[in-house]
């Protein structure tokens, strides 16, 4: 797939390359690990592409671009309205009111306030 990443993703990751916060995860620009004390290889940050790769792997995601993801919700663009996304992860029905939005930095504005708890 040829997908540009947005602008407003890229410099986030130029601050912070990967955040998590609240139960929330915003995907960095690769995957960050570190190996356990029993030799376990424990992620860090998710990386975009080996998350976007594992996601889009189930059909109905292929629509999709991920950013971050929590234990109920996904933060993404939906490449067939364009629009900017929170969706459920099970059903990829639009959680938040408002959940929909034209920019990514809209969409990445409520993401860093949901990692503050601030749902309204």
């Amino acid at each position: 797939m040829n997908y540009h990443l947005p602008s407003a993703y890229l410099d986030l990751l130029r601050l912070a390359n990967g955040i998590d916060a609240n139960g929330i995860q915003l995907y960095a620009s690769q995957a960050q690990t570190r190996v356990t004390p029993e030799g376990r290889t424990k992620y860090l940050f998710r990386g975009i592409v080996e998350a976007n790769e594992q996601w889009r792997d189930f059909p109905p995601n292929k629509e999709f671009v991920f950013f971050a993801e929590s234990g109920d919700v996904l933060y993404c663009h939906n490449l067939t309205s364009g629009k900017f996304e929170i969706v459920d992860r099970i059903t990829n029905e639009l959680i938040y009111q408002p959940s929909s939005f034209d920019t990514c930095e809209k969409l990445l504005e409520k993401l860093l306030n949901h990692m503050l708890n601030c749902y309204e």
